[in-house]
């Protein structure tokens, strides 16, 4: 009798051991699936919260997530337009069948009335801006004054060099000659990129009378 009631009592022990086994085990998933509207069109970069853990990531470009999890972890779905979905591992998503699609609601988001005022609010001082505004009434004053802008460039461009630049210039030479002094300075005849730079003036003309 004894030896029987040993027997039960080391089975009770056995299958409480078991039991409080697996409730301690943790169960993982390896989630995946798109993000998507009530419309099963594509949400890309939503904001993927696990609670819990204070960790983050997101769905990519298609709306596409996989990452792995605890069946304890809840999960919170973030989008720019959308309500925010709160969502369980265990209750969500199955050990055999990881793989869910996760839907957002749309979200209206109530803007306070902005009113817009030009010039801080000051109506007259608007006002005078306009009416001093004075715009090119015809596409020949628009012309003109693209035409002074370009006699502008030309000017510019043709005008002779200014002190600065003559003396640089100046110095330029005097160094030179100090730096060949006692010997032949090189000659442009066997330099490469002098030859390159005569015929492409002979290619476009240059030395052609006028």
């Amino acid at each position: 009798m004894k030896k029987i009631i040993l027997s039960v009592i080391f089975l009770l022990l056995a299958v409480n051991v078991k039991v409080t086994a697996q409730e301690g085990e943790k169960k993982y998933y390896h989630i995946s699936g798109y993000t998507l509207t009530e419309y099963d069109s594509i949400i890309p970069y939503v904001h993927i919260i696990l609670k819990n853990k204070n960790l983050a990531t997101s769905s990519d470009i298609r709306g596409y997530y996989n990452f792995p999890v605890e069946g304890s972890d809840t999960l919170l779905f973030s989008a720019l337009g959308y309500k925010l979905k709160t969502l369980r591992v265990s209750d969500l998503f199955h050990p055999d069948n990881s793989t869910r699609n996760i839907k957002l609601e749309q979200d209206t988001i109530q803007l306070r009335e902005l009113v817009i005022t030009p010039w801080q609010g000051n109506y007259e001082r608007f006002k005078k801006a306009v009416l001093a505004y004075d715009p090119p009434e015809t596409d020949m004053d628009r012309a003109y004054k693209n035409l002074a802008m370009m006699d502008m460039y030309t000017l510019l461009y043709n005008s002779p060099a200014t002190p600065t630049t003559a003396f640089r210039n100046t110095m330029q030479g005097y160094n030179d000659k100090l730096y060949w002094a006692g010997q032949l300075p090189p000659v442009n005849i066997t330099n490469p990129l002098a030859w390159a730079q005569f015929f492409k003036a002979l290619k476009n003309g240059d030395f052609k009378r006028n």
